[in-house]
């Protein structure tokens, strides 16, 4: 029986925009590279932190915005929508059926994660 490409905590697509992620400690832990948390140089151009956007992922990466992709659960045998962190694709959750991810306020499956799934 086949088995899904896809867990909770990792990523979904290792090379995602053509950039060589890397979570080397595993499920559920840190994504590299990380974005910009700080810098010396108040007077320069360069960012001072990254981490300004609505949703705080597993992975370390801050959003103003999820991916969402459609894939499919063998242990279920259901359609799957797996929110995503929008920089490097790692899975903080899923909602099953895929089409519930359409009709019901996804902000509540990404705040509540354990409500939907």
């Amino acid at each position: 029986m086949p088995s899904n490409d896809w867990t909770i905590g990792l990523q979904y697509q290792k090379t995602w925009n053509n950039i060589a992620w890397s979570q080397p400690d595993g499920i559920g832990t840190r994504v590299f590279p990380q974005q910009i948390t700080g810098n010396s140089n108040i007077l320069s151009v360069e960012p001072f932190s990254e981490l300004t956007g609505t949703f705080l992922f597993g992975c370390g990466h801050s959003v103003d915005q999820v991916m969402v992709f459609q894939d499919w659960d063998y242990d279920t045998g259901m359609s799957v929508a797996l929110i995503c962190c929008a920089i490097c694709t790692f899975v903080q959750s899923r909602i099953e059926p895929y089409i519930e991810a359409l009709t019901n306020p996804l902000q509540f499956a990404i705040l509540y994660p354990g409500a939907s799934t």
